[in-house]
C-alpha cells in the first residue's frame, strides 16, 4: 500500500474545511494517511488521530509578505516540513490547496522521489480575480511540475487541458460539507411569511453581490418581505455598503465563525450564488449537505451540481432573473420541500466517504 501524505495548510475556510472532510473519507474507508497541517488551521481540534489517521502540525505564516519572507528566509521554519518528509518517505505527497511552502515539496522530490498529487481549486492561468502576482507565479509552475493534477470537476478539467500538455487529470468532486455543521437538522417553517435568503463567503467582486442587492431592491420595492443575509470578509467598497445599509440587509462583514454559520444555515430558506464566474462554491456544497434550495448562475462546474428545475435554478447574472426566481419560493413554500428534498438526494453522489474511494484507487494505480 502507498505510503500517503496529504499536506493542507490553509488555515481557514474552504481549505481547511475540504482538507478535513477528504480526510475523514478516507479514514470512512479505513485507508490509513499522515496529514499535516497549520498550527494555525482553524478546525485543528477536530483533527483527531485515530489507526487510520496520523496528524502533523508545523507553524506557517501569517497572511502577509513581511511574516512570509522572516519565517521563510529568517527563521526558515519550512525546515520541519522537510524533516517530516524525510522521516515519513512517503510514496505520494497529496496537497489539498496551494501554499506558498509547497515549492519546497518540488524542490526535495529528487531526493525521496515521491510523486506529487496537486488539487487545483481555481485555475492559475486564468484567474477569476486580480491575482497576488507572487504565488500565483508559482501556482503555475507548480501545477505544470506536478505528477498528477486533481481538480474538483469536468469544467476545471476541460479549462487546464490546453496549458497541462497531456499531464493525467483526474475528476475528484467537491465533496458536500455534511461535517460542517454536524448536529444541525434542517427544517422549515412554511408559515411564515418571511423568507430568508443567505448569501456567505469571502466577498470578492467576481460574486455578483452588487446582481444580490439589485435584486433585493426589485423584491422589496414590490412588497415582498425578504430577510437577505450577507455573511462573510472583504471590501466591497462604498457604494455596495450604502445601498446595504439604505436597504437594510443583514450584513455581516468579518470572519463568520464556524459556530455562527451554522446557526445563518439553520434559519435559511434558500441560498444564493449570482457569481459572474466561477468554478466551484462552498454554497453549494452546503446546499447539498443540508438540503437547501439554491439559486446561483450558470457559471463554471454550478451545474455539474445543481439540477435546473430540481434542488435548485440555474440564472444568468441579471438582478432581474434572480428576483424572479426568488419569488417563485416566496409564493410556493411548497417547492422549498420538494427543493430541499432532491437537493438531499444529490448530495448522496457527493459524499467525501465516495470520494475518498475514488482517491483511494487513483493513489494505488498511480
Amino acid at each position: 500500500m502507498n505510503k500517503i501524505l496529504l499536506v493542507s495548510l490553509q488555515k481557514y475556510g474552504g481549505g481547511a474545511i475540504d482538507a478535513l472532510e477528504f480526510s475523514n473519507g478516507l479514514i470512512e474507508n479505513k485507508f490509513f494517511h499522515y496529514i499535516l497541517i497549520s498550527e494555525g488551521n482553524e478546525l485543528r481540534e477536530k483533527f483527531i488521530e485515530n489507526e487510520f489517521r496520523k496528524v502533523l502540525i508545523i507553524k506557517t505564516f501569517s497572511s502577509n509578505y513581511f511574516s512570509f519572507f522572516l519565517n521563510t528566509f529568517l527563521f526558515f521554519k519550512w525546515i520541519k516540513l522537510i524533516k517530516i518528509l524525510f522521516k515519513i518517505k512517503p510514496k505520494i505527497v497529496h496537497i489539498t490547496h496551494f501554499h506558498i511552502w509547497s515549492i519546497f515539496i518540488f524542490l526535495f522530490r529528487p531526493f525521496l522521489r515521491y510523486k506529487i498529487f496537486y488539487a487545483v481549486h481555481d485555475n492559475p492561468f486564468e484567474p477569476k480575480e486580480e491575482p497576488a502576482l507572487f504565488v500565483n507565479f508559482f501556482e503555475k509552475i507548480f501545477c505544470k511540475k506536478a505528477d498528477i493534477v486533481l481538480v474538483y470537476s469536468n469544467f476545471m478539467k476541460e479549462s487546464l487541458k490546453k496549458y497541462l500538455d497531456n499531464k493525467k487529470i483526474y475528476v475528484l468532486p467537491l465533496g458536500i460539507h455534511s461535517d460542517l455543521c454536524p448536529n444541525l437538522i434542517k427544517e422549515y417553517n412554511l408559515d411564515k411569511d418571511l423568507l430568508n435568503v443567505l448569501f456567505f463567503g469571502r466577498l470578492e467582486e467576481y460574486k455578483g453581490l452588487d446582481i444580490l442587492i439589485k435584486a433585493f431592491e426589485i423584491l422589496k420595492k414590490e412588497g415582498f418581505k425578504i430577510n437577505l443575509t450577507i455573511a462573510g470578509r472583504g471590501n466591497i467598497g462604498d457604494e455596495l455598503k450604502n445601498q446595504i445599509k439604505e436597504l437594510e440587509i443583514d450584513f455581516k462583514n468579518y470572519w463568520i465563525p464556524n459556530e455562527e454559520l451554522c446557526e445563518l444555515i439553520k434559519k435559511a430558506d434558500i441560498l444564493v450564488a449570482p457569481y459572474k464566474k466561477g468554478t466551484q462554491s462552498g454554497i453549494i456544497s452546503t446546499a447539498l449537505a443540508y438540503g437547501i434550495p439554491v439559486i446561483a448562475t450558470n457559471v463554471g462546474s454550478f451545474s455539474e451540481y445543481i439540477k435546473d428545475g430540481k434542488n435548485g435554478f440555474l440564472i444568468k447574472p441579471d438582478p432581474i432573473e434572480l428576483a424572479e426566481r426568488i419569488k417563485i419560493f416566496y409564493k410556493n413554500r411548497n417547492l422549498i420541500l420538494e427543493f430541499s428534498k432532491e437537493s438531499l438526494k444529490i448530495g448522496e453522489n457527493f459524499k467525501w466517504g465516495k470520494i475518498a474511494q475514488k482517491a483511494i484507487e487513483i493513489y494505488n494505480n498511480e
